[in-house]
């Protein structure tokens, strides 16, 4: 294509020792010729302070310019006084001291956007065109197929001075090559360089000897140019012309040929000259010779990537080194004229250095050969005053940087290596591999891939949308760089990549570079300089998006010990702080070649996200007239990152995604804090100013804030704080208690002091709380949060690994509830009494009560994120804490809000409160407590209408609301209002007082057994449900009724009820439960055992008669049937005092506790009412217990055991001198008797029956080894006792075995029984017929007077009988009837 300027530096000045030299002025420029136009110099647009050209960016507006084709329209610049912090609008960019806007800054390298662009090509942005920078002279060359463009590029005018030429012939189609040219180094007549257009395809050449001329151009007399067309061309292009003045210009062609140019004769006229250079050709007979020498040869270079000149040493001589794709590299010196170029080396270098790539790589050993590609070179030299012809006259080799490329699929790598040319090898030296970008070469951009070397330890790469910045530095005192240097690989240093966005259709036509001093030029070279750079930079030519500069602001930092490396901080502190700008060509998103792990990412975000709110970013000034605005900067810094973050799609953790989050809500609280607080200031009248948060920051530890210098004129405690110290936000909301109570503590406030204090403090805790649960709720989304579940602000569940929030932390949470009672306290005291001594003005006790509403909320928010963080965390020490403040919060936030509506007259802030917080209860009693109070207005006699009225309405509104609650908190809302209504004992009222709600009362009744006495009337009289209702009885009945008359009650009706559902069928006459037969059976047998225990209670009722209480009857009890004998058996005396006990207060027992009564009673008289029933009533009882079938076994051997226990079988055993009469009454009126004569008399030795007559083998043992389920769940201790009394007892029983004869006597007893049981059944039997004989006769007898009857009076259905048969038994058992 073209070079800016024939190599990487500037090029000498063109002019010839025969030539007279014009003398210099004081500041080193060339006098100007007389009407010629101003030449640009170094102050030309230099502002009047001078600032330097890479500075800090000061935030105030460039003044606007009127764009004008010459600077002579231009005004005269005025000194602009930089106010500090002045508002940098939105999408405004950092400007520079040049006047350039900064676009991307870090520690190495800052890309700044230079105002200087013409207006044809900011009007025509998307038009076809190329270009170059030339440094030296300070200009830059677009062209486009119709017009050379040249301006100043680094003045600081938004529209230069711009020169616009029309090309004479140009491209006759769009498809055709852009034109190429080179400015040309000024001529003696001009300061202002030359001009040289080349038509690639045409061959035509033009030459302006000034770009000047440019203002005359439509006077072709005036014309001060030449041209000539390039014979010889068939069907090749020039693709390049190369700038190699003093000696000249070189061109090459598609074809691989190179040609010779110069556009001045030897006495300095224009004159354009061409020929041809072949490979060994040392002269040329002129342009024909050349031309017909050229045409003979077939020896062409290849297909030309490169041509570079070197450095200057000789006016007149240059070296170039020209490169092909394939890796050929010649190097020629040529001299002014054209005369005696020679080619002093040539290589095959592209085997050698792809063997060196993957030798010294073995990563990439998998890479072809076949795809390797030279892209460019440049001069490596170690010093600005080394040139290539010193190096190659001292035998030292010509040391070159190559850029080359290896192909894989859709990626291109690429490497940057050191070759020495000699003049017989080529040696590959170091290679640095290029990690941070892998995009392809566009074979179709604009411009070619250029490599730039404007340092010894940096290079510049420019591809056709990005552009790398790349550290070539190499301490050799580094055990790494040793090591390095042995693999013949650069250190791994600081590399990186300035992308340009796609979005906006933009691509790099064209580059230079800018050497921050002189190489080895003359005095006329340095005197032309239009531009002096401070640093090594490369120069971009943009389409669409300008001239761009990058510069390498701190290249020391490179050769440092610690060389810089990219990290993920700087590319997202560069996203944040310049992807913002509007129309930002650069593409700040991660390229796909330098992607950063997720937690280098995390960590920097959370790094930059502190530096913010640290004030610790350089691009955002600290020193500000308006904290407001450096706040909401720094806001929207924080903003643009989670955005930055969001699209970019980085995986974060989750902690980290809430850190950045708090810390967010930390900057969003300040602002409203300080607007706050300004407010209270501009408020307040001189001296009075101070307030809560002067001395809140004062009162801060040293070590927890960052305190101001005086000496540096940080005089503003409050405003340093805000600036520095807004991380620590939590740790200062807590004082705002702590002043008031050490204020007050001191004794110098009174309360209409504290009052104003106490305001301050609301606005400083509200304005931070609110502020920063509403950022929360509003940007959670923003941050990745968007599934966590937020309610107001606090997460609801998921707290589990999260540390602790700064809304919700220890101290925090202790001192606003602390705050909040105060301020009740005082409100309480003072509210509705202004006339009460030291009371508060009026207006700040109606700011604080107004206010209080939101100080309780937000304690509730706090509290409660508090609590269920640490519900969930793993130090049980912790969730001790959340039980205790869980318990206090309930109490706390019913009374705050009670004493809202009663005390403040505040019901609807209370209700609303209660609302938002589902603090279900509360608002129940809020409520009910305002229903009642207007409904009882409204029942009043004396009441006026417009009274009565607003009454109505009230009542109306109220009940809305309940009716609200119920839609919007369904079953949780019906809880609370019902159990309040049935504490209070408003049952009507809960019946009916909300009929459409009647859903919920029928499922809040059948939830909660304790209230079945309501829930059974409830189903009957309102749900017409008999199955529920009996159903609630039923289990209320067996499971939970203690009292024994309320428990046959609950059990009969239920019963009752349960028949008379729908769920019973009749079958054969019977009501049997379809599936609830068992549940019938269980409540026959408690209705059983409640009749055994009422005939027990009836029993002993006489003993107790006289009895004045409870203890009263059951001393009596204790003196009458107590039983002596457990004296020594404490466990079974604890049974018996136990069952006495239930007995006498009318408890329902279980069957084992009764049975353990009848068991265990002694009646201490002769008369045998309780004797002759109790055990058979025991055994009874057992049959109905429900006990599993080895249980009533166990139990069952108990029972006989202690009934053979209570007569004295020793004195029944001697039946000396007793007659056998005598022996029978003795057995007769023994327990075991009356017991078996019971239970045969009752069928209670039915075979269906468990119940039988064990003998004493069997009996022996229950209980002495295995206590069965009864006493399982008792200590091991008492269980042993328990058992201890069963062997005791055992052991008396087995007595009467071995020495009484017990078995024996046990079979008498059961025989006799027996015997007499059948008497009494034949008895009755015989008994029984003669009943029915009588009865038999009896009917007949009635039969026959019926028919009497009916034959007379013909109505036998009014007879009645005349006789009645009355049966009477005599003493003896006879019976005896009569009519």
């Amino acid at each position: 294509m073209f070079s800016a300027s024939g190599t990487n530096t500037p090029g000498a000045t063109v002019r010839t020792s025969r030539r007279r030299q014009r003398a210099a002025n004081e500041d080193g420029s060339i006098p100007k010729a007389k009407r010629q136009r101003s030449a640009l110099n170094d102050q030309t647009f230099l502002p009047p302070d001078g600032a330097a050209e890479i500075e800090e960016t000061k935030h105030h507006k460039t003044p606007t310019l009127t764009r004008r084709e010459s600077p002579r329209a231009v005004p005269v610049l005025q000194k602009e006084i930089a106010v500090r912090g002045k508002k940098q609008r939105s999408g405004e960019r950092s400007t520079k001291g040049d006047g350039s806007a900064v676009l991307t800054t870090n520690d190495i390298y800052t890309v700044s956007k230079l105002p200087a662009l013409p207006d044809r090509l900011r009007a025509d942005a998307a038009s076809r065109q190329h270009g170059a920078i030339y440094s030296d002279s300070g200009y830059a060359l677009t062209l486009t197929h119709s017009h050379a463009i040249v301006w100043p590029y680094a003045v600081h005018l938004p529209s230069p001075e711009t020169f616009t030429f029309a090309l004479p012939h140009p491209s006759k189609h769009a498809s055709d090559p852009l034109p190429l040219g080179s400015l040309v180094s000024a001529s003696a007549s001009s300061p202002e360089p030359g001009l040289v257009v080349v038509m690639p395809t045409t061959g035509k050449i033009t030459y302006w000897e000034s770009i000047a001329s440019a203002a005359t151009l439509d006077l072709r007399l005036q014309r001060n140019g030449v041209e000539l067309s390039i014979p010889g061309m068939s069907g090749e292009k020039v693709i390049q012309i190369l700038n190699a003045e003093s000696a000249g210009f070189m061109l090459a062609f598609s074809s691989g040929r190179i040609a010779y140019m110069r556009v001045r004769d030897d006495q300095g006229r224009p004159s354009i000259h061409v020929h041809i250079i072949h490979r060994h050709a040392s002269a040329s007979t002129g342009i024909f010779g050349s031309i017909r020498h050229a045409l003979s040869s077939s020896q062409y270079h290849g297909d030309i990537a490169a041509m570079r000149a070197g450095r200057t040493e000789r006016i007149g001589e240059r070296n170039i080194v020209l490169a092909t794709k394939k890796g050929k590299i010649q190097s020629w010196d040529i001299q002014r004229g054209g005369q005696n170029n020679n080619m002093v080396v040539e290589h095959e270098g592209k085997e050698a250095i792809v063997q060196a790539i993957k030798a010294a790589l073995p990563v990439w050993t998998h890479l072809h050969i076949e795809t390797f590609e030279l892209l460019d070179f440049a001069y490596s030299l170690d010093s600005a005053t080394e040139t290539a012809v010193s190096r190659l006259d001292e035998n030292e080799g010509l040391r070159l940087l190559l850029l080359t490329s290896l192909t894989e699929q859709e990626k291109s790598h690429y490497f940057l290596v050191e070759v020495t040319l000699y003049k017989d090898q080529l040696y590959v030296g170091d290679i640095r591999p290029l990690e941070s970008y892998s995009t392809p070469i566009a074979r179709k951009a604009t411009s070619s891939t250029r490599l730039y070397l404007p340092d010894p330890a940096l290079a510049f790469v420019v591809f056709d949308r990005a552009v790398l910045v790349v550290s070539l530095a190499k301490d050799i005192n580094s055990p790494n760089s040793q090591l390095m240097s042995e693999s013949h690989l650069f250190p791994r240093s600081f590399e990186d990549v300035v992308d340009l966005t796609r979005d906006m259709n933009i691509e790099i036509v064209g580059s230079g570079m800018e050497e921050p001093s002189p190489s080895l030029h003359g005095m006329e070279d340095l005197k032309m300089r239009r531009h002096k750079a401070k640093y090594p930079s490369v120069i971009i030519l943009v389409r669409g998006g300008g001239v761009l500069r990058v510069a390498a602001t701190n290249v020391a930092k490179l050769q440092s010990d610690l060389p810089p490396q990219v990290t993920a901080k700087s590319k997202l502190e560069q996203a944040i702080f310049f992807g913002t700008q509007q129309h930002n060509p650069i593409n700040f998103s991660l390229h796909q070649d330098q992607e950063f792990p997720p937690e280098d990412v995390c960590e920097a975000a959370l790094e930059l996200s502190r530096d913010i709110l640290k004030s610790k970013t350089p691009h955002i000034p600290s020193v500000t007239a308006s904290v407001e605005q450096n706040l909401r900067r720094r806001s929207k810094a924080l903003q643009d990152m989670a955005k930055y973050l969001q699209t970019t799609g980085v995986k974060l953790d989750r902690n980290t995604k809430w850190k950045l989050l708090w810390d967010a809500e930390k900057m969003a609280a300040a602002t409203v804090v300080w607007k706050s607080y300004d407010a209270c200031v501009s408020e307040k009248p001189e001296g009075q100013k101070r307030g809560l948060l002067t001395e809140l920051v004062e009162y801060i530890h040293e070590d927890y804030k960052t305190n101001p210098v005086a000496e540096a004129g940080e005089l503003d405690r409050v405003r340093h704080w805000f600036i520095n110290d807004i991380d620590r936000l939590e740790l200062a909301l807590p004082w705002a208690y702590q002043v008031i109570k050490y204020t007050y503590a001191d004794g110098q406030k009174g309360h209409d002091a504290v009052m104003t204090i106490l305001s301050e403090a609301n606005d400083l805790v509200l304005g931070a709380l609110e502020g920063a649960f509403e950022f929360r709720t509003l940007n959670a989304a923003l941050y990745g949060l968007q599934d966590e579940q937020l309610k107001h602000g606090i997460l609801e569940i998921g707290y589990d690994g999260l540390p602790e929030i700064w809304t919700s932390n220890r101290y925090l949470v202790q001192n606003i509830s602390k705050q909040v009672e105060l301020a009740a306290a005082l409100l309480k005291e003072y509210w509705g009494r202004a006339d009460k001594d030291g009371a508060p003005s009026s207006r700040m006790m109606k700011k604080v009560r107004e206010e209080h509403p939101s100080l309780i909320d937000m304690c509730i928010c706090s509290n409660y994120e508090r609590i269920r963080w640490s519900s969930e965390q793993g130090d049980s020490q912790i969730q001790h804490q959340a039980d205790d403040l869980r318990a206090y919060q309930s109490q706390s936030e019913d009374n705050q809000i009670k004493m809202l509506s009663n005390q403040l007259g505040m019901p609807n802030e209370a209700i609303t409160l209660a609302q938002r917080h589902e603090i279900l209860p509360t608002l129940a009693s809020v409520l009910t407590l305002e229903l009642n109070d207007y409904s009882c207005q409204q029942n009043e006699l004396d009441i006026d209408p417009k009274t009565s009225e607003s009454c109505i309405v009230r009542v109306t509104g109220l009940q809305n609301i309940v009716n609200t609650c119920f839609d919007k908190f369904g079953m949780k809302w019906a809880t609370a209002l019902y159990e309040l209504e049935i504490q209070i004992g408003v049952i009507k009222d809960l019946f009916d007082e909300f009929p459409q709600q009647r859903a919920y009362l029928t499922e809040f009744l059948r939830a909660r057994p304790e209230y079945a006495k309501l829930a059974w009337i409830h189903e009957v009289t309102r749900e017409n449900d008999f199955d529920h209702a009996a159903s609630t009885l039923l289990h209320l009945g067996l499971n939970r009724e203690r009292d024994i008359w309320s428990k046959k009650i609950e059990l009969s009706i239920g019963k009752l009820a349960r028949l008379a559902g729908p769920s019973f069928s009749q079958d054969n006459g019977v009501l049997i439960p379809d599936g609830g037969k068992k549940e019938l059976a269980t409540t026959n047998d408690q209705l059983d055992l409640i009749k055994i225990q009422d005939t027990l209670y009836n029993s002993i009722s006489g003993a107790i008669f006289n009895a004045i209480d409870e203890d009263g009857e059951l001393d009596c009890l204790r003196e009458i049937y107590g039983n002596k004998a457990l004296t020594k058996l404490p466990s079974f005396s604890n049974l018996l005092e136990q069952g006495m006990s239930n007995l006498v207060k009318h408890d329902a027992m279980d069957a084992l506790v009764l049975i353990d009564l009848l068991a265990l009673m002694v009646e201490d008289n002769s008369e045998d009412t309780l004797r002759s029933q109790q055990f058979y009533l025991a055994l009874k009882a057992l049959e109905k217990s429900g006990l599993d079938k080895d249980e009533k076994m166990l139990h069952q051997r108990v029972i006989w055991r202690r009934c053979m226990l209570r007569d004295n079988w020793t004195a029944i055993n001697n039946t000396e001198l007793r007659g056998d009469q005598e022996s029978i009454e003795g057995l007769q009126r023994t327990c075991l008797y009356l017991t078996f004569k019971a239970c045969l008399e009752n069928r209670l030795f039915d075979e269906k029956s468990i119940i039988e007559p064990m003998a004493p083998d069997d009996i022996l043992g229950a209980c002495t080894d295995n206590l069965g389920q009864r006493f399982t769940g008792l200590d091991v201790s008492i269980r042993e006792g328990i058992m201890k009394d069963f062997r005791a007892e055992d052991d008396a029983f087995k007595a009467y075995i071995d020495k009484d004869r017990l078995d024996k006597w046990h079979q008498g007893v059961l025989e006799e029984a027996k015997s007499e049981f059948a008497r009494n059944l034949e008895e009755e039997t015989n008994n029984g017929m003669m009943v029915e004989e009588t009865n038999e006769a009896l009917e007949q007898k009635e039969k026959k007077i019926a028919d009497q009857e009916k034959a007379q009076v013909g109505q036998p259905w009014n007879a009645k009988p005349r006789l009645t048969l009355q049966l009477q038994i005599s003493e003896r058992g006879e019976f005896r009837g009569e009519y």
